[in-house]
């Protein structure tokens, strides 16, 4: 090869490289930042993967992590215009979507079956039935209050057949390890504790009759017109984070549990109770349905009549990176 095109090949080279360099900061430095809400628990951990594995930047994003103390705080954020994105438990949605009809689901990114109910055995409680005339301990307006109405009907009994104690899960501790209520419905580490505290005089059952619940990512229609791209890239940063999590499990749980900083045995136990997986089922739409005329039953909001949920979905962007993930026709 000649010097003189020995330099051209040099020089054409160091323009590719320099082009691509170029194009890719142009990419983050044109990325809007973008606020996105969670909270300490296993059922953001799509979210937390996506973050620490560098998948938000590998999109062109900058994301910032908001943390909250809870799912409703993130979905009150979002309410008002201090996140742009936020997870937060469907049942969550569903009571605050009669009010906030441009709130959007735009995937799920976790379902499980981690609710129990705790019941003390020296109180007479072996079966479900024994519940009858006994005292059961929920949170008010929570997944726990709809799972027990779920329970109490698959069980054959009346709501009106137990006392319900209105308790925050941490009063629930005290509560059953004080010996002023029978039982309690909650989730972990809550139901865990009990559970340890009361040792052979305790049991501990299944309290979601095989029905699953969801951690859903919301974002408001406004934001999602404005930036339809940014959720398409936000799907497929978690969507890389739930490959990760499917091909390396231990590594996806040292990695979360660091985050977190969970107990291991608590962590465990969660994780095995767990499913994180993008999508939009048809399953969601009829537990969202059932639920809002649960809420609509007791008086928990003031509309009479169950909206089209079809209406609060936003399939685009699903539709577009994981068409196979979304079940329900639309």
């Amino acid at each position: 090869m000649s010097i003189n095109n020995a330099l051209k090949l040099k020089t054409t080279v160091a323009i590719v490289l320099l082009s691509i360099l170029l194009a890719s900061a142009v990419r983050y430095a044109s990325a809007e930042p973008l606020r996105v809400g969670v909270f300490p628990n296993l059922h953001c951990a799509l979210i937390y993967l996506a973050d620490s594995q560098g998948y938000f930047k590998k999109q062109g994003l900058d994301v910032t992590i908001k943390l909250q103390e809870s799912g409703l705080v993130a979905l009150n954020d979002l309410i008002a215009d201090k996140i742009d994105i936020g997870p937060t438990a469907e049942l969550a949605f569903v009571l605050r979507a009669f009010e906030y009809p441009e709130l959007k689901i735009a995937a799920t990114i976790y379902n499980g079956s981690d609710h129990d109910i705790v019941v003390r055995k020296d109180r007479g409680i072996t079966r479900p039935r024994d519940l009858q005339g006994k005292s059961i301990a929920v949170t008010r307006r929570s997944s726990g209050e709809f799972f027990l109405y779920n329970y109490l009907v698959f069980n054959r009994m009346q709501a009106g057949s137990v006392r319900l104690v209105y308790d925050t899960p941490q009063e629930m501790v005290k509560a059953m390890a004080d010996g002023t209520i029978d039982a309690a419905l909650s989730w972990p580490p809550y139901t865990t504790m009990m559970a340890k505290q009361l040792g052979a005089e305790g049991a501990r059952w299944p309290a979601q009759s095989g029905q699953d619940y969801y951690l859903v990512l919301l974002a408001k229609e406004g934001s999602l017109r404005k930036q339809p791209k940014m959720m398409e890239q936000f799907l497929l940063a978690l969507s890389e984070a739930e490959r990760f999590t499917a091909q390396y499990p231990d590594r996806a749980q040292t990695i979360l549990r660091n985050i977190l900083k969970t107990d291991a045995e608590m962590f465990s136990e969660d994780w095995s109770r767990s499913h994180f997986r993008l999508e939009l089922t048809q399953d969601l739409l009829v537990l969202m349905e059932l639920e809002a005329k649960w809420a609509i039953r007791n008086k928990l909001v003031a509309k009479k009549e169950v909206p089209n949920y079809l209406n609060c979905l936003y399939f685009d962007a699903l539709d577009k990176i994981k068409p196979d993930a979304v079940s329900i026709v639309h």
